[in-house]
């Protein structure tokens, strides 16, 4: 794992028990909405770490965000190398025992994250992923048909691939444990390492579970993804993941 640039320093007193990652790239319209719903979501106790590639005002927003809730940490990701990147800079940073990820577009709902993190507390999992598709579930109607049907072939992929039904690989809300981050041994720079967080933990023989989750439009700020580049991409990578020598 490459060296993480300089970050804001840790709070002072113990670890926390939850280090929450968000990866963010120009979110300057959301990120504070989505700090105060994490921050409200996840308790008093947990450390919420930026890690921003953009260059709007992004980090503006949190400093004046962290004047309220001062366990909020900035990182400096730039010059950006993509999402995948983002969080392993994140993880690196991260002080907590658990980890969770959740994206600043606020598509993915904050209240959602107790429910993922509880199969970790009870140790009933070493990862779990948001999912968008199982029993429980609440998808947005208006989420473009292409992205969904998207979503389905990569999950039937990386399941067919591994022997292990998964229905959503590719949300952008995820929870593991810290020995879990040390085992899997990240790569990816790209969006393609949504996937390969189960596709690693698989490969391990770690329990991998999957929660329902709630998501939304976006309703601030546009859309970074190509979803025919990514898709392809992400079909290419499973394969990759599940044959390469460890």
């Amino acid at each position: 794992m490459p060296v993480p640039p300089a970050a804001s320093p840790p709070p002072p007193g113990a670890a926390p028990e939850v280090s929450v990652l968000i990866a963010t790239f120009n979110e300057a319209a959301n990120i504070a909405a989505c700090l105060e719903q994490v921050a409200a979501a996840v308790g008093p106790t947990a450390e919420l770490i930026v890690i921003d590639g953009g260059h709007d005002d992004t980090r503006g927003e949190v400093e004046r965000v962290a004047r309220r809730l001062p366990r909020i940490r900035y990182v400096d990701n730039r010059p950006d190398r993509g999402k995948g990147h983002a969080i392993r800079n994140g993880i690196a940073h991260a002080r907590g025992r658990l980890h969770a990820q959740i994206d600043a577009d606020l598509q993915f709902s904050p209240a959602d994250l107790p429910a993922l993190l509880a199969p970790l507390r009870a140790g009933r999992a070493d990862v779990v992923l948001g999912s968008r598709f199982c029993r429980g579930s609440g998808r947005d109607t208006r989420a473009a048909g292409i992205r969904t049907a998207g979503n389905h072939v990569v999950s039937a992929w990386v399941s067919l691939l591994h022997g292990r039904r998964l229905t959503d690989v590719l949300a952008g809300i995820k929870a593991w444990t810290a020995d879990a981050a040390g085992r899997l041994d990240l790569r990816s720079d790209t969006y393609s390492y949504e996937l390969e967080i189960p596709a690693r933990a698989l490969r391990l023989g770690l329990r991998v579970t999957e929660v329902p989750v709630q998501t939304r439009a976006r309703e601030l700020g546009d859309s970074k993804v190509s979803v025919v580049r990514v898709g392809l991409r992400a079909l290419a990578d499973a394969l990759r993941f599940r044959c390469e020598r460890r």
